[in-house]
């Protein structure tokens, strides 16, 4: 089936406002007994938000921020910008020792990006009508917990993963100097594009990755990739990060735009020319694109515009709301036929009605014989899980 822009042209929908999300603020009378320098000791040596209690279901996590000057507090965390009951997020005052504290109950593979909201003055703190997201009071980073990126709207934000680098011990990488993502020489009318590759006689597969510059600029996503080759989470592979630039709307979420150039021009470049000595894969099964929100559509549409050329999709966060219900349905079933799409749909637990509308998809495209799975990640819009789940995502897509 054929793509076409003038067929495509995204609606002026919204997405929507967020939907309420019950957050569990649990009791926490062991916190609201400690003095001030025992809290600071704590916070210390915790470096970020303590995991007090956990089950096979659920954790229960501990927030502290110090602001002796503000009269409220709150928790900003990615995907609970409204909750049900309006100061379901707010820490409470511990004493008189200008910290503030709250403990809530989790799911136990809760992810997310945070940053803390401070109220100063009598009256009652914005967010309480405003919600989360955008709570009319200023919002500050946890200093004290060194796991942080700034790609969320440009702002110094915290993380929080309840799983722990433990379980992902190439999420470590994050924080290295090595495997520097290095320039490909593009044209004057194409998009910038970055790229890290391993070292391998073997042609490597290939996974693109779209919103490039926040993943090479802010994320340092090109170096956990390289912590995840050389711990065994991944294959050798070759991973070119192409860029957005300012009319991301225009060029992402859209049938044309970055989802022809990759398919139709980039792909076939990579094949023909290799990356510094490397060689590439010619296998489409062993091309994967990924991108989230509008990045994620632009992956569906690459596979949907040349299975021949890339083979598999991992989208994340999808924005099927863009276009009419089912809409990519026929245009991934005809693609499907005689290439063998994998197709794996990604979306957060608080980000409304996504997780619906993404396994509605995998649910009718399995039906039409298309390998396509939709999983829930306890997370909301966020970048926090993004690159953990991508990376595990292509090692499945990758696996053998």
């Amino acid at each position: 089936m054929h793509l076409t822009d003038t067929d495509w042209q995204p609606l002026p929908r919204p997405a929507g406002p967020p939907r309420p999300v019950v957050v569990a603020r649990v009791a926490d009378p062991e916190a609201a007994r400690l003095n001030g320098d025992a809290i600071a000791r704590r916070v210390a040596r915790a470096g970020g938000p303590e995991v007090v209690r956990r089950t096979a279901a659920t954790a229960e996590v501990r927030f502290w921020h110090h602001a002796p000057e503000a009269t409220a507090v709150a928790l900003s965390a990615s995907g609970w910008w409204r909750p049900q009951a309006p100061d379901r997020c707010d820490l409470a005052r511990v004493g008189a020792t200008g910290w503030w504290t709250a403990t809530f109950r989790v799911p136990a593979d809760w992810q997310a990006t945070y940053r803390f909201v401070e109220h100063r003055g009598a009256t009652p703190p914005p967010w309480w009508k405003r919600g989360l997201r955008d709570p009319g009071a200023p919002t500050v980073a946890d200093r004290h917990n060194p796991a942080r990126h700034a790609a969320a709207r440009g702002e110094d934000c915290a993380v929080v993963r309840v799983p722990g680098v433990a379980r992902r011990p190439w999420l470590a990488a994050f924080a290295t100097e090595g495997a520097p993502a290095r320039e490909l020489r593009t044209g004057a009318r194409e998009p910038r594009v970055r790229w890290w590759a391993a070292e391998c006689d073997e042609p490597l597969p290939l996974l693109v990755v779209l919103d490039g510059e926040a993943h090479t600029e802010r994320l340092a996503t090109h170096r956990v990739l390289a912590g995840a080759v050389a711990t065994g989470q991944l294959p050798p592979l070759a991973a070119v990060f192409v860029d957005s630039g300012p009319r991301r709307p225009e060029v992402l979420g859209v049938p044309g735009g970055r989802a022809r150039w990759i398919g139709e021009r980039l792909v076939p470049r990579l094949r023909r020319d290799g990356l510094d000595g490397r060689r590439l894969t010619a296998d489409p099964a062993r091309t994967v694109v990924t991108g989230s929100s509008f990045g994620g559509l632009t992956a569906l549409f690459t596979v949907a515009r040349t299975p021949e050329v890339v083979g598999a999709a991992l989208a994340q966060s999808t924005s099927l709301w863009r276009y009419p219900e089912r809409a990519l349905l026929a245009p991934l079933v005809a693609a499907d036929r005689g290439h063998r799409l994998r197709l794996r749909l990604q979306s957060g637990r608080y980000e409304g009605a996504l997780p619906e509308l993404a396994d509605d998809l995998a649910v009718r495209l399995r039906e039409r014989g298309v390998d396509a799975t939709a999983t829930v990640v306890s997370g909301g819009h966020d970048w926090a899980w993004w690159v953990p789940h991508a990376i595990e995502g292509a090692a499945e897509l990758l696996d053998g």
